[in-house]
């Protein structure tokens, strides 16, 4: 269910997000209903107010043929997500005993959908968006662009195209328990802790860190994208 109160409006979270977790859906309208790919993204931030992403795909791609300049299309961004216990509850359900007729399991998530009109770049562009790609998610010591040979990496870029889309408008949900009873968060966070199944810790981490604010989830979104790039990806 998505309530009022679990939408983020601040473009900082967005940006946030994009940033500590690239990795995107991508859908245009084909002739068939929608076509779909993926991609990592790169943020941009100018004037425009909700920023700019852009991402690369291979021509062959099925979806390449229809994003062409202007064309409308959505975004879907994902942060963690984590399905939340009743048994969890333990300031309102202190013991297995409680009764618990009145509430049912739950699911926390972070999703972002981006939309925007698209402008096909350059090559010059193209260049600055795989450099920062590689950039942003190789080691300190690692793999640098400079060591691709020029001419190889000029024939590779002839095999794929690159997009950016301005951001005209974005619907983010935040559900990080905020509907629960304050006091039952610290149950919460130990459930989370405790289960530590695929992004348990990352949500868990995400509700100690956030308080309500927009300022405390673009400080917990960076905290845990900090702590998932490290090499052994663990919080």
């Amino acid at each position: 269910m998505h309530y009022e109160h679990f939408k983020q409006r601040d473009p900082r979270v967005l940006k946030a997000l994009v940033e500590n977790f690239p990795f995107a859906t991508i859908t245009a309208n084909g002739p068939d209903g929608p076509v779909i790919a993926y991609a990592p993204l790169t943020f941009r931030q100018d004037t425009n107010t909700n920023g700019i992403v852009e991402f690369h795909l291979a021509k062959e791609n099925p979806i390449t043929p229809y994003l062409t300049n202007e064309t409308k299309l959505t975004i879907v961004v994902n942060g963690p997500s984590a399905s939340i216990s009743p048994s969890w509850y333990t300031a309102r359900f202190p013991t297995d005993k409680a009764d618990r007729s009145e509430t049912a399991p739950t699911y926390n998530y972070i999703s972002a959908n981006i939309k925007g009109s698209i402008q096909v770049m350059d090559d010059s562009s193209l260049v600055n968006q795989i450099s920062d790609l590689v950039k942003k998610n190789q080691p300190t010591e690692g793999w640098k662009i400079q060591e691709i040979d020029p001419v190889i990496f000029s024939k590779w870029r002839g095999r794929v195209s690159g997009f950016r889309i301005i951001i005209e408008s974005f619907d983010l949900t935040a559900k990080l328990s905020q509907e629960q009873n304050v006091a039952d968060r610290p149950g919460i966070i130990s459930g989370l802790q405790k289960r530590a199944e695929v992004s348990d810790l990352a949500m868990a981490e995400i509700i100690e860190i956030f308080d309500g604010t927009p300022e405390s989830l673009v400080n917990a979104l960076h905290t845990v994208g900090h702590q998932l790039s490290k090499p052994s990806g663990n919080l």
